[in-house]
């Protein structure tokens, strides 16, 4: 009788999003026997996006805030392809990448995060810079920075959109200008909605309606932008706006390769993903943080989600491996924490109806966000 060898089986996860930061230290703690994994990411380094408005504003250098994908994948003993997804075939379980790559899997997860819907207005995919993804729009600010630097011009700064990104990123701008250059500006955010931080209870949007007036940054609320050209936008009322350096912080929308990748997708082409982070039409592909549509009910794109998803992410794809069928169902919670930073080092807290601020928020925040990175501290 000949014996038959079982073969190993194929773990694969594309991005290197918070979930699958602490979906990887999980599964390195619990290996699987039998099973591969390969992380793919077209980044070596991965951005903590808590820490992005400091690393903007100048309190943090970027090695604070990035962790090296390579160095955690070593660690963990597994495999790192540093290349960008193409395309997928779900039906031959296979992810065609950069180079004529082609990976196959067993079991996928997908946590490759989100982008602004620049699409969803014409000339934005062309003039101004997308806050995501990070790298670019960091490199693009810098750029921006260092050329005008010198510059004794009036400088026009636009950010388009009112939500906690869109908020935090201009006043970590304005900080970063005010406090460590000469360069003279002037600051406008554009909010489609009718009021600001529209996730936040009142008492947080009454203190950034304050403290927005109170360094004189102009705030046009419930109006679209309806076109960008260079130096100018076009608002649904035919207003025209000049900028100099424009920032998109408008509403999510998922990488155009998901789109084509044969899922089951929402309206704006995130994964629709079941109780378990299951696809909802390929259970063999799992997906979470912001690239992923919960269906049982609405989450906020937050990393809040992301990083409380990593150890039931890892959990469930641990379950599917080995054969069982009883996996566990995420529960969201109903209210979570929100630090939102204000430029310099102070910070605004809230959870559900409660609201508090001050520089000790910050230094809280700071020191929550510095756990987590040193967490990931490796080597």
């Amino acid at each position: 009788m000949i014996g038959l060898t079982q073969r190993n089986k194929d773990l694969l996860l594309i991005g290197g999003g918070h979930s699958h930061l602490i979906a990887i230290k999980r599964l390195a703690m619990k290996p699987l026997t039998g099973v591969r994994i390969t992380l793919i990411s077209s980044d070596t380094m991965t951005p903590y996006s808590g820490m992005l408005p400091g690393l903007i504003a100048g309190h943090y250098a970027y090695g604070d805030c990035h962790i090296d994908l390579r160095i955690l994948c070593q660690w963990a003993g597994i495999k790192f392809v540093h290349c960008k997804v193409m395309h997928m075939d779900p039906s031959r379980k296979q992810i065609d990448c950069q180079d004529n790559l082609l990976l196959r899997y067993d079991v996928l997860s997908i946590n490759v995060g989100s982008q602004p819907a620049l699409h969803s207005i014409p000339g934005a995919t062309i003039y101004g810079y997308p806050v995501k993804p990070i790298k670019q729009f960091l490199q693009q600010w810098q750029h921006w920075f260092t050329t005008q630097s010198r510059s004794s011009r009036l400088q026009r700064i636009v950010i388009v959109g009112g939500g906690a990104a869109g908020i935090e990123i201009l006043l970590a701008l304005r900080y970063r200008i005010a406090n460590t250059t000469s360069i003279r500006a002037e600051f406008t955010l554009i909010c489609a909605d009718s009021h600001i931080l529209k996730s936040h209870n009142k008492k947080v949007q009454d203190f950034f309606y304050r403290y927005l007036q109170r360094h004189g940054i102009r705030l046009i609320q419930g109006k679209f932008v309806i076109s960008a050209l260079e130096h100018q936008l076009v608002l649904d009322d035919y207003t025209r706006h000049d900028y100099d350096f424009l920032a998109w912080a408008i509403h999510a929308s998922a990488q155009s390769w998901m789109e084509r990748s044969g899922l089951a997708y929402d309206n704006n082409g995130f994964i629709q993903v079941d109780e378990f982070f299951r696809s909802t039409s390929h259970p063999d592909v799992f997906a979470a943080g912001d690239c992923a549509a919960f269906t049982p009910m609405h989450l906020p794109k937050t990393g809040v989600y992301a990083v409380r998803q990593g150890p039931l992410l890892a959990k469930n794809i641990s379950t599917q491996l080995v054969g069982h069928k009883h996996l566990q169902p995420y529960k969201p919670q109903r209210h979570f924490l929100s630090l939102l930073t204000t430029g310099g080092r102070h910070a605004v807290a809230s959870r559900g109806a409660l609201f508090t601020h001050g520089k000790w928020v910050w230094l809280w925040k700071n020191y929550i966000d510095r756990s987590f990175m040193a967490s990931f501290n490796l080597k």
